[in-house]
């Protein structure tokens, strides 16, 4: 009787798609992932109107990425102990974490020469980086914009918006998988720039960093090539404005 239990307990939770190896059935994920992420980004505007603009415009990194940080680790965490074949950090080795770092800086470089040949020169929100902080608070967002948005924008993208589609099903659907989440990262960033040559920045990146989720199996090396992004790109901010851009 209780192997019989366990038997129909186990057919129960396969059909589910929570005992099936990670990401090969099109549920839970197609319910989770979704749910997850705009929960997420509720709390984020939630985060936003609960304090003034001023207070917002000092310290808007902190206030709206650091108890979504808490949030996506808890739901993330709850989804593993959930299904258990969920690859948390992954592996990798030193030249996958080269070429990913080669990637992430190549796409920078093409982004910024195909912006200056097309005259449109630095986004405004790059020229006003830092207007209305002090230096107090400036330093505070580059510490908080190195680590916070890796950490959330990783799991909230390359775990719970990838997994949307059961990537580990088959190659195809990887592919798809990678696309569009790569179209939904670009997407989510719409109103943060003007040009083009950002857009189709930011959707090269959501590419890299979701091949390198799916490669390492885990989302460590992608937080890792964010946070070079992020450092790539507020470096070549400043080397761009000195050379006149």
């Amino acid at each position: 009787m209780v192997k019989t239990d366990s038997l129909s307990n186990n057919q129960f939770r396969q059909r589910l798609g929570l005992s099936y190896p990670f990401a090969t059935a099109v549920l839970p994920g197609l319910v989770i992932g979704p749910a997850v992420y705009y929960l997420y980004r509720w709390l984020v505007e939630l985060l936003k109107g609960s304090v003034s603009p001023t207070t917002f415009l000092a310290y808007d990194v902190p206030i709206a990425y650091l108890v979504p940080a808490v949030f996506l680790i808890g739901a993330l965490l709850l989804h593993r102990a959930l299904i258990p074949s969920i690859g948390l950090l992954g592996r990798f080795n030193r030249t996958q974490a080269c070429v990913g770092l080669a990637a992430v800086f190549s796409a920078y470089l093409a982004s910024i020469g195909v912006a200056e040949l097309a005259g449109f020169g630095r986004e405004m929100g790059m020229v006003l980086l830092g207007f209305g902080k002090t230096e107090f608070q400036f330093q505070i967002f580059i510490v908080t914009v190195l680590i916070l948005p890796p950490i959330v924008e990783e799991i909230a993208f390359r775990h719970f918006i990838l997994n949307t589609l059961p990537f580990n099903r088959h190659r195809l659907v990887a592919v798809a998988a990678v696309i569009g989440s790569a179209t939904f990262f670009m997407y989510a960033h719409i109103g943060a720039y003007n040009f083009w040559p950002t857009h189709a920045l930011m959707f090269t990146l959501g590419v890299i960093f979701a091949v390198a989720r799916l490669v390492t199996g885990g989302l460590l090396l992608p937080m890792m090539l964010h946070c070079f992004a992020v450092a790539t790109g507020l470096s070549l901010n400043y080397v761009w404005a000195a050379l006149g851009g």
